[in-house]
C-alpha cells in the first residue's frame, strides 16, 4: 500500500512538472523542426533539404547511414547528400532525421538507460510495421510512421522529469513503473507540445492506444495494430522485474481495441497475413540499425 501511495503521489507531481510554464524537455535539435516545417511547403527542393542537414553532421551522417541500409539500399551507391535526400523524398528525409536524433539520446537517462532504450527500440520498429499496414490501408503511411515513432515519447519524458524531481534519490522503476504507464499518453502529448509539433501529432500520440472519433482516428487505428504486432517481434515495451520474478506488463493495446483497428481500417485475416509475412523479412533490418 505505501508503494503504491508513493507512486500515486510521483505520478500526481510528474503531471503537476509537466503542466508547469516553466517544464522543457530537452531540445530536440533545431535542424529535425525546421525540416518539419520544410516537408510543408511545395516550393521546397533537395538543395533546400541539403543545406539543412549540412548543419548538423550527426543527423547528415544518419540520413547517409539509413540510406545504405537493407532497408533503403538501392543498386545505385548514393555518393552525397542530395543522392540521399532525392531517393528517400522530403518526408522519409524528415522521418530519418527524428529516428537519428532519437536515437542519438535526446533523453539520455543513465539511471534508466535500459528502458529507454527499449522504448526507442519498440518505437522504431512499431513506425516501420505501421507504414506496413498503412500499405494496405488509405492512411497517410508517412504521417503513420512520425507518429509511431513519438508515440512512447511520454515514458521518456516523464523519466527525464524523475530524475529531475528525485536527483540523487531517483526511485527503482518497479516503483514507479504503474504510474508511467498510466500516463504516458498524456505525457507524449505534452513533449509533442512543448516540442512545437504539428497539433495532428499531439492528436495521434495522446490516444494511441484506444480507437477515437476524431479526424486523426484511422492513423491511430494504424499505430494501435502495429503497436500490438510489434509483441510478435520481441519488440513491446514491458516493465521492470516484480517480487515474484515477473515481468510486470506495460504499455499495453488490449485484444479489443486491436480487433476493432483491424475494423476500422478494413483489414480482413488475408491483410493482416500479409502485413506479418511483410513484417518478417523487414523486421531483422530495422533491428539491425
Amino acid at each position: 500500500m505505501a508503494e503504491s501511495l508513493i507512486a500515486t503521489m510521483l505520478g500526481a507531481e510528474l503531471l503537476a512538472t509537466f503542466e508547469d510554464p516553466e517544464y522543457r524537455p530537452p531540445p530536440l535539435p533545431s535542424v529535425a523542426l525546421e525540416l518539419m516545417a520544410l516537408s510543408g511547403r511545395d516550393d521546397a527542393n533537395a538543395e533546400h533539404v541539403v543545406r539543412l542537414l549540412e548543419q548538423d553532421e550527426m543527423l547528415a551522417g544518419g540520413v547517409i547511414r539509413l540510406v545504405g541500409s537493407p532497408i533503403y539500399a538501392a543498386r545505385t551507391p548514393v555518393r552525397s547528400l542530395k543522392d540521399a535526400v532525392i531517393r528517400l523524398g522530403f518526408r522519409t528525409v524528415r522521418d530519418v532525421v527524428f529516428e537519428t536524433a532519437l536515437s542519438q539520446g535526446v533523453f539520455s537517462l543513465p539511471e534508466y538507460r535500459e528502458t529507454v532504450e527499449q522504448i526507442r527500440r519498440h518505437s522504431t520498429v512499431t513506425a516501420y510495421l505501421a507504414r506496413l499496414v498503412c500499405q494496405h490501408t488509405h492512411v497517410d503511411g508517412e504521417h503513420a510512421f512520425l507518429c509511431a515513432l513519438l508515440h512512447d515519447i511520454g515514458f521518456a519524458g516523464l523519466l527525464f522529469a524523475v530524475s529531475h524531481i528525485e536527483k540523487e534519490r531517483t526511485p527503482a522503476l518497479l516503483q514507479i513503473w504503474s504510474e508511467l504507464d498510466r500516463v504516458h499518453e498524456q505525457a507524449s502529448k505534452t513533449v509533442t507540445e512543448l516540442w512545437g509539433l504539428p497539433a495532428s501529432i499531439h492528436e495521434v500520440v495522446a490516444h494511441h492506444h484506444h480507437l477515437h472519433t476524431g479526424p486523426s482516428s484511422k492513423v491511430v487505428a494504424a499505430i494501435c495494430v502495429a503497436d500490438q504486432l510489434s509483441e510478435r517481434f520481441a519488440a513491446s515495451v514491458v516493465g521492470p522485474v516484480n517480487e515474484a520474478g515477473e515481468l510486470v506488463p506495460g504499455d499495453r493495446v488490449s485484444d479489443l481495441d486491436f480487433e476493432m483497428s483491424r475494423e476500422a481500417l478494413g483489414l480482413d485475416d488475408g491483410a493482416l497475413g500479409r502485413i506479418l509475412a511483410d513484417a518478417e523479412a523487414l523486421v531483422p533490418d530495422i533491428l539491425w540499425l
